[in-house]
C-alpha cells in the first residue's frame, strides 16, 4: 500500500491527504504553539555533546526502517488545520508521534474519524502493532483510543514528562496476551500454550 498519495474525506467538512515530511515539519513550526501552547520537553539533543550526537546520527544511520507516514489535515477550503505523523521504530512496530488539530477544530470528532482509518492503513502495510505515548492526563487522546481498542501498556517519564504508553496490537492473539498479563483473565488453550504454561 502506497502512503504517498492518500486522499480521502474524512467527514465533518474535512479531508485528509499525504504530506511530505518537510511540509508536516513546516505545519509544526507554524501552528505547534497554537495547539500545544504550554507543552514542553527536554531538549536531549542539546544536552548532548558533540561526540554523542555523532554517535547518535551514526546509529540512526544503520537502521531500516524507513516507514514514515505524514497526513495533513485540511478543511473544505484547503486550509491546514493539523497533521498525523507516524514512524517505525522497530521492526513490526509503528509509532503514532504526533497528531495536532488547531483549538477550533478540535473536539469535533475528528481524531475519533482519523483514527480507525490510519489504523488500516498501518493493519494493511503489514505491522504488528501499533504504540503511541501521551501525557497521562490527555484524556482527549487517550479515550478515543481506548474506545477504538488501545490498551494500556506502562506508564513511563520521558523527555515529555510522565505518559501512558499505549498499545494497539492487530493479532487477536497478541492482544488476548494482554489481556492474560494483565491479570484481566485466565490463559486457556492455544493461549496458555503461547505462554508455555
Amino acid at each position: 500500500m502506497s502512503t504517498q498519495n492518500i486522499n480521502f474525506e474524512l467527514g465533518n467538512g474535512y479531508r485528509v491527504k499525504s504530506v511530505t515530511h518537510q511540509e508536516y515539519l513546516d505545519a509544526c513550526a507554524k501552528l505547534e504553539d497554537q495547539i500545544f501552547g504550554e507543552y514542553f520537553n527536554f531538549n536531549l539533543n542539546q544536552a548532548l555533546s558533540e561526540k554523542e550526537r555523532q554517535n547518535l546520527k551514526s546509529l540512526q544511520s544503520t537502521m531500516n526502517y524507513n516507514f514514515q507516514l505524514c497526513l495533513g489535515i485540511f478543511t473544505a477550503e484547503n486550509q491546514l488545520v493539523g497533521w498525523q505523523y507516524s514512524a517505525q521504530e522497530r521492526v513490526g512496530e509503528v509509532l503514532m508521534k504526533d497528531t495536532g488539530l488547531l483549538p477550533a477544530h478540535q473536539r469535533k470528532g475528528t481524531y475519533k474519524l482519523l483514527l480507525p482509518l490510519v489504523l488500516n492503513i498501518f493493519k494493511e502495510i503489514g505491522f504488528t502493532s501499533v504504540l503511541s505515548y501521551h501525557r497521562v492526563i490527555n484524556n482527549s487522546v487517550i479515550v478515543p483510543k481506548l474506545k477504538a481498542g488501545f490498551l494500556i501498556n506502562g506508564i513511563v517519564t520521558d523527555i515529555y514528562g510522565t505518559v501512558v504508553e499505549l498499545i494497539y496490537p492487530f493479532n487477536e492473539q497478541y492482544r488476548e496476551s494482554f489481556l492474560v498479563r494483565s491479570g484481566e483473565r485466565r490463559p486457556r488453550g492455544q493461549m496458555a500454550s503461547l505462554l508455555g504454561l
